[in-house]
């Protein structure tokens, strides 16, 4: 078997770093991932893109300084290769630090973010996500809220606010919109556990309750098979639920501290990647709650593929490429960028016996 250490491209940063983002645009074939920097110099941060070349591996990178604030979170426009959003702690007049939400531009040939929109609330902005289908709109998780932006005029405008957690009681760590149902859904952690949200009435969807028996880190929507997601969380679990019976399908388990990040292949959900504070990434291998299991389903049970060790610190997150499937990325606290590659014998595997 193929080490993971010869397959592994890795990028490194100047500084700490704990936000990824990948280029999921319906018509990119590149791969390309953003990458944040972390560090309290905040003139000093710094917005990083890299490019993959698929061919021979070779890096093409450029780096946009972020002055105004530590990077905590990114993501990419799906619709827009050249519009980001950036959710960064920036220092407060009276001294003290306060987390917003950017809106920026990438300009081509220039290392400038040129600014389009600052989200501000009086809540601390945790996450920021582009709406998957439609370019005008945005949604910002805050410590207690939700909140879904208008960006059709050119500036951002708020739209819908939906309170979700009182005051004293736990803060939200996260939300995700449902790329399924025309993003009119959208998912809220809370501690240990997971609401979802229908935009279109207003109320609650559904509710899973104590999913981990600690903090839920991030969730997954699987694109291929509807009511299903991943999860993950501080219990090192990795879980799969049935959103129409609120039941657990499958849980992974390998993590040895906290599991910060989950993510579905887009194309082959039989494959998962998830990422943790043990230092590690972890590729598994989900084939028997896929959206088609085919002739490899029975090839492995259901667990951990492939351990990716090579970190030094936390590996707060990991992404797909948008442009090959087989293609992945894990960043470390470190400042290193590690990207992988799907084995080869699971790829063949996985294509033959869906021919």
């Amino acid at each position: 078997m193929v080490s993971e250490e010869e397959t592994s491209i890795i990028y490194g940063l100047e500084f700490q770093a704990r936000s990824l983002a990948t280029l999921s645009s319906p018509e990119t074939e590149v791969t390309k991932f953003l990458v944040g920097t972390q560090t309290l110099k905040i003139a000093s941060n710094q917005v990083h893109v890299v490019e993959v070349n698929e061919e021979n591996g070779d890096l093409k990178t450029q780096a946009y300084p972020h002055p105004c604030g530590e990077l905590w979170h990114l993501h990419w426009s799906p619709q827009n290769e050249s519009l980001i959003s950036t959710c960064y702690n920036s220092l407060t007049e009276e001294g003290g630090t306060h987390q917003k939400c950017g809106l920026w531009h990438l300009t081509d040939g220039v290392n400038q973010l040129k600014p389009l929109a600052t989200l501000d609330t009086e809540d601390e902005i945790r996450t920021g996500y582009f709406h998957p289908s439609d370019a005008e709109k945005f949604v910002t998780s805050t410590d207690s809220r939700f909140v879904v932006w208008d960006l059709g005029k050119g500036s951002a405008t708020e739209t819908y606010s939906k309170p979700v957690s009182a005051k004293g009681s736990h803060k939200l760590t996260n939300g995700k919109w449902n790329p399924q149902e025309s993003g009119a859904a959208f998912a809220t952690l809370q501690e240990s556990g997971i609401k979802g949200w229908d935009l279109r009435s207003n109320s609650e969807a559904w509710s899973l309750e104590q999913c981990h028996t600690q903090c839920v880190r991030d969730i997954d929507y699987n694109r291929n098979k509807q009511h299903t997601l991943s999860s993950c969380g501080d219990d090192g679990l990795i879980k799969i639920w049935d959103l129409r019976s609120l039941g657990n399908v499958l849980t992974l388990s390998g993590h040895t501290h906290w599991a910060w990040c989950v993510r579905y292949n887009p194309l082959h959900d039989e494959l998962l990647l998830s990422s943790g504070s043990d230092a590690s990434g972890r590729l598994w291998w989900a084939a028997t709650v896929a959206s088609e299991p085919s002739e490899a389903t029975m090839k492995h049970s259901d667990g951990p593929l492939r351990q990716y060790t090579a970190m030094e610190d936390s590996v707060y997150i990991a992404e797909w490429s948008g442009g090959d499937t087989w293609t992945f990325a894990m960043l470390s606290y470190d400042g290193r960028l590690s990207i992988n590659k799907v084995p080869k014998s699971i790829k063949y595997e996985i294509l033959c016996g869906r021919n």
